[in-house]
């Protein structure tokens, strides 16, 4: 059915009947698709095994699966995600807000296979498009909701041992719900004890700051990690009064050090590029009632 489904899009990209295409032509015009919902305008796209997900408006990836290694982290950022693993080890559950093609969760579900996994994504375009070209499925342990993650987490009762917030609108903007003082104390009460944030955020603009400074009146500790050639920064923060951050980056089992290098994640390296967060720039956290998310993001820093 997928496969059918991959052809019917196709055709609809290219907009010629199929008999009337030489298989040299159809094959270069089933190497891109253009799919539209309310929420985003994506184009997906293979290279050899590879298939990615773009964004129409600015041509920003938002994930890759390499098909021959479903669990290998493709874009630079996904692999800093998983800082998480010698700050909070051994995560029972997992929230992910944010689903892309489920590179995060193929290497969680791996590397924590008894461990359990909820995905909220808004755009059910998202999931389908994760489905019908990167074979996405759920699992008991691999769930996604199609929901907003704010209202997702108000009517929620659970808690988790990570939390992780990868959710961008259409010209790689951050959503100004989820921006917010009030959002980050809502995400500090649905977290186990000890039980960790991590979030994706585009530093070198007012917003990184701000986002920070937000997030440290709700957090007691906050550690940054730079992503290697890329604008992305991942903020890992504790509402733990103690011990800090940099206190609990702890050393992890040597099995899931050479499973997360296999699929491109080195821990070792990532451990050491992590740094203190003191936010200074931003003297007014964002408010439910105040948090120009577009325009502190445009106000980039030389």
């Amino acid at each position: 059915m997928r496969r059918a489904s991959t052809r019917r899009s196709i055709l609809q990209f290219g907009g010629i009947a199929a008999l009337c295409i030489r298989p040299a032509i159809a094959s270069a015009l089933a190497k891109e698709w253009v799919r539209e919902s309310a929420y985003n305008y994506i184009i997906v796209s293979q290279d050899g095994s590879v298939v990615s997900f773009r964004r129409m408006e600015n041509g920003a990836s938002i994930s890759a699966i390499d098909m021959n290694r479903p669990g290998y982290q493709v874009i630079p950022y996904t692999k800093v995600l998983f800082a998480a693993s010698f700050i909070k080890p051994n995560p029972a559950r997992a929230l992910s807000i944010g689903l892309g093609a489920g590179s995060f969760n193929r290497l969680f579900n791996l590397s924590y296979p008894g461990a359990d996994l909820t995905t909220v994504e808004i755009d059910p375009m998202i999931r389908d498009l994760a489905v019908e070209f990167t074979d996405f499925q759920e699992s008991a342990h691999n769930k996604v909701v199609i929901e907003d993650g704010r209202r997702f987490l108000h009517r929620s009762r659970d808690r988790w041992d990570w939390i992780v917030i990868d959710a961008f609108v259409k010209n790689s903007q951050y959503p100004p719900h989820m921006a917010t003082r009030e959002f980050f104390a809502l995400v500090a009460d649905h977290l186990s004890e000890g039980g960790i944030l991590v979030i994706n955020i585009l530093r070198g603009n007012k917003l990184f700051d701000c986002l920070v400074a937000t997030i440290a009146t709700v957090f007691h500790s906050c550690l940054s990690f730079d992503v290697p050639g890329r604008s992305n920064a991942i903020v890992v923060a504790t509402a733990a009064a103690s011990p800090p951050l940099q206190q609990r980056l702890t050393a992890t089992s040597t099995l899931l050090l050479a499973l997360m290098k296999d699929n491109g994640v080195d821990l070792v390296q990532i451990q050491a590029a992590g740094v203190v967060v003191n936010p200074t720039n931003c003297p007014t956290p964002l408010t439910d009632d105040f948090a120009p998310t577009e325009f502190l993001g445009a106000q980039w820093q030389r």
